[in-house]
């Protein structure tokens, strides 16, 4: 089935008022500053924005907008850029869809990867060298609309940088299991059956995306029910009734067999360590939910926590926050930030981060040839934040051989897990 707009998967009648309302809603959030504008519209070459929107000539007639005979008069772009801002009950689901998906993927970043999936599966497209980013995705579009819509959800995927690890209970170093057509489908079936229970609906998509040593698994699901209230065109009052969409990501790394997992709820997240344990390693419990990573180093080796005169390709690691958790009767939290922590303290006479618990610190680490230091965000037990994935080899490295990564011990409980996402 074609994927809907990821702000909007409506669950009632497309023709229905409720849907309209929402389709309106997810319209005009995602499409005025985009497509709404005439110089937007401008930057694809007229043939093709005709042939994009060839299969709603009648919507847009009926709007009172024609393109012109003669192919080389000027189209009103300002009338067509009106339609899209101010959709009705008429406006096609599938017209917000292609045009939400062509601009997503419009981008001169998105450019290569595009020209190199439609190279992979023998897509025929125009050969045209002064073709705009926006005339390619159109291009691509209208010849392969599946194709990308799956560059969208990867792109989603590999934009994710927050995940809780885990690690498998007995070491592995090997590829993601392969996830052909039967496999993805028995995947699917078995979490809608949990969606469905949880009041989530059904409907989900699962989408694999391998570049090596890592492998992204995006899974595409509805979220509970909304009813909101809206505001008509013509001054009336309306109820929108639909199911919002999510995407929950999962970074499975094959050096170390460990997973991390980005989901809303630890229920969602229980979900896939269970599923994907079962069908694609045989074991259930085979990501057992113990925790991965720990601050103790910092408490216990202070500023020699952070060298990396071992590690190549990492220049410099300052410690620049960190979070103590104190508790007592006022559940007391200490955040404590400097351009170098362990310094700070220093000066002032003591560089202990003895007391309480750490519960989260962040590192400005220095890569060799990289103009710019970049973040990285522990949070015991299992939540890792990176700037940019590709680092991410280099960055465990560091924290491995300086005893942040536990090895085969379990340490804090599901609960606490739990915990330091819900404080995010």
């Amino acid at each position: 089935p074609p994927l809907t707009h990821p702000r909007l998967a409506t669950v009632a009648d497309p023709q229905s008022e409720s849907t309209t309302a929402a389709l309106s809603k997810a319209f005009r959030r995602g499409l005025p500053r985009k497509f709404s504008d005439p110089d937007r519209l401008k930057a694809a070459a007229p043939e093709r924005l005709r042939a994009f929107l060839v299969p709603w000539h009648d919507y847009l007639a009926a709007r009172g907008f024609q393109f012109p005979t003669l192919r080389e008069a000027e189209i009103d772009y300002a009338a067509l850029a009106q339609i899209f801002l101010t959709p009705n009950r008429d406006t096609p689901k599938e017209m917000v869809d292609a045009l939400y998906y062509v601009h997503e993927t419009a981008s001169a970043s998105d450019v290569d990867e595009l020209i190199a999936a439609v190279q992979a599966q023998g897509i025929d497209i125009a050969d045209d060298p002064g073709a705009t980013p926006l005339d390619l995705a159109i291009d691509v579009w209208c010849a392969a609309p599946d194709l990308v819509r799956s560059r969208h959800a990867e792109a989603i995927a590999m934009r994710q940088r927050n995940f809780e690890y885990f690690g498998p209970q007995q070491p592995l170093k090997a590829p993601f299991p392969d996830v052909d057509d039967a496999v993805r489908l028995k995947l699917e079936a078995e979490l809608d059956d949990w969606f469905e229970v949880h009041r989530r609906g059904r409907g989900c998509r699962i989408f694999v995306f391998r570049h090596s040593p890592m492998t992204w698994i995006l899974v595409r699901h509805g979220e509970t029910m909304r009813r909101e209230a809206s505001q008509r065109d013509d001054g009336g009052a309306g109820t929108e009734f639909y199911r919002p969409q999510c995407h929950d990501v999962l970074l499975f790394d094959e050096r170390s067999g460990d997973i991390g997992v980005h989901a809303k709820t630890k229920g969602e997240r229980n979900l896939y360590l269970r599923t994907l344990g079962r069908l694609l390693f045989d074991d259930e419990e085979h990501f057992p939910p113990a925790g991965r990573f720990t601050l103790d180093p910092l408490v216990r080796y202070g500023s020699a926590a952070l060298n990396v005169e071992d590690i190549d390709g990492i220049t410099g690691v300052r410690l620049v926050e960190y979070r103590r958790y104190w508790g007592g009767t006022f559940r007391e939290t200490e955040t404590i930030k400097a351009e170098d922590v362990f310094g700070a303290l220093s000066r002032r006479g003591g560089a202990s981060l003895a007391g309480g618990r750490l519960v989260s610190a962040t590192f400005k680490v220095a890569f060799d040839g990289a103009e710019k230091e970049r973040s990285v965000t522990i949070r015991p037990p299992g939540v890792a934040r990176f700037e940019r994935n590709e680092d991410s080899e280099l960055i465990e490295c560091w924290l491995r051989e300086r005893g942040f990564i536990l090895t085969g011990v379990d340490t804090e409980d599901d609960e606490a897990a739990t915990a330091v996402l819900a404080d995010a």
